[in-house]
């Protein structure tokens, strides 16, 4: 497991020279360097430093953190980025997705933290994001559920949540919950895919959902 994180980390530094592997106190493993954000014309727009942070347990199934050090984007939740420059990538849920196929480094850095910081970088310069906001904390999980799931019955998606962390779900023959058709032709399908997100996660976002219908 530690040779296949350090040949991921040798070889994103071999890419991308301006990244320093060092050692931190978790003994997890990070990298440190900066990013030039250009655009289609190869002219800089801006340069950010930041911390990539690889926790070893569970490698190669986990997300890294990604830490913004150079203090250029405002810490607040419109922005995405915590009060300690913990940058919000994505919604948890499609990062799950991302962590079960595995991480590779390259990848997730060309995929998620380039784009994450061109954005920030478009809206610094012009007041908006590139392609428009997008949702983050529980308004992003809302419209996953919505989306993704296409759960767009408020009152449904908790009784749906309700009887998975319960485990009260019908038979593959029998009524649904929703009461169209029978279960394997009708939200079987998108429960197994909730499943695929764990029980931990899935009772938080009942929680999350139950607090807003108070």
């Amino acid at each position: 497991m530690i040779d296949h994180l350090q040949r991921e980390i040798d070889k994103f530094i071999s890419l991308y020279p301006n990244f320093n592997e060092r050692d931190i106190p978790s003994g997890n493993k990070a990298i440190r360097g900066h990013i030039d954000i250009v655009d289609v014309k190869g002219d800089l727009w801006n340069t950010y430093e930041i911390e990539i942070i690889i926790p070893i347990e569970h490698f190669p199934y986990v997300t890294p953190l990604v830490f913004e050090i150079s203090e250029k984007v405002e810490r607040t939740e419109d922005w995405h980025i915590s009060d300690k420059g913990l940058c919000c990538l994505d919604i948890t849920h499609n990062l799950i997705l991302l962590e079960k196929k595995g991480l590779n480094l390259i990848s997730f850095y060309q995929e998620k933290i380039y784009p994450f910081f061109a954005n920030h970088t478009y809206r610094i310069q012009t007041g908006i994001y590139a392609n428009g906001d997008y949702p983050h904390e529980f308004e992003g999980v809302k419209c996953f559920y919505v989306n993704d799931l296409g759960l767009e019955d408020h009152d449904f998606t908790v009784c749906l949540l309700e009887c998975i962390v319960s485990r009260k779900l019908p038979e593959r023959n029998s009524l649904c919950l929703c009461g169209r058709e029978k279960y394997k032709k009708c939200h079987m399908p998108i429960v197994e895919r909730l499943l695929s997100f764990g029980y931990p996660q899935l009772m938080d976002d009942l929680g999350q959902f139950r607090n807003e219908m108070i």
